[in-house]
């Protein structure tokens, strides 16, 4: 069973999303349309952007917030910190722009279930190369705009600053809801 704790704070941050996107252009928050990778998240009908892109209107959508990482537990033989649980398996979500201590993050939600699978797949990648390098176990949710990522300390739950295949740098935050409660949406200027 997810956090309560985590739980609540993805709905509000997800409303404050959508309260903000729908302030700034009138509408819900919109993404390339690809057919052939469709989500619940998807809202009305494909239109022509302003740039002449094939786009559709989104939103995060609450899904059943059952062990969808029951195959990484398995495939390492470990137990996903509750916290991590919550983030990618309470919202099926595109990725959200934000910025985090004055620096961009995308943060990596998951679209639908192909997309699960990636993610799967990915972390256990991840995972591996943090154990084959006996370096503590994390696991990611965000990237940033250079070589670094943001994860969550499988044991402590603390959100950190690493780079694959190195130690963790900088502890970012002591939990996931203290991280979250820090993020701004959008993107600074290069």
């Amino acid at each position: 069973m997810p956090n309560v704790k985590i739980k609540n704070c993805l709905d509000n941050f997800f409303k404050r999303f959508i309260n903000t996107v729908e302030a700034e252009t009138g509408n819900l928050p919109t993404t390339k349309n690809e057919p052939d990778w469709p989500s619940d998240c998807q809202q009305g009908d494909a239109f022509l952007s302003e740039e002449m892109v094939d786009s559709i209107h989104w939103q995060p959508i609450q899904r059943e917030t059952n062990n969808a990482l029951a195959g990484l537990e398995k495939a390492l033989d470990i137990e996903i910190h509750q916290d991590i649980q919550a983030f990618f398996c309470h919202y099926w979500s595109e990725q959200i722009e934000t910025i985090f201590q004055q620096g961009n993050l995308l943060l990596l939600f998951v679209w639908n279930q192909a997309d699960m699978e990636r993610l799967i797949e990915n972390q256990i990648g991840h995972a591996l190369g943090k154990i084959r390098n006996k370096q503590t176990l994390t696991f990611f949710i965000a990237c940033t705009d250079s070589d670094y990522i943001i994860s969550i300390e499988n044991d402590s739950g603390q959100v950190v600053l690493e780079r694959p295949g190195y130690p963790m740098e900088k502890i970012l935050a002591s939990n996931l809801t203290q991280f979250i409660n820090e993020l701004e949406y959008g993107k600074l200027s290069a």
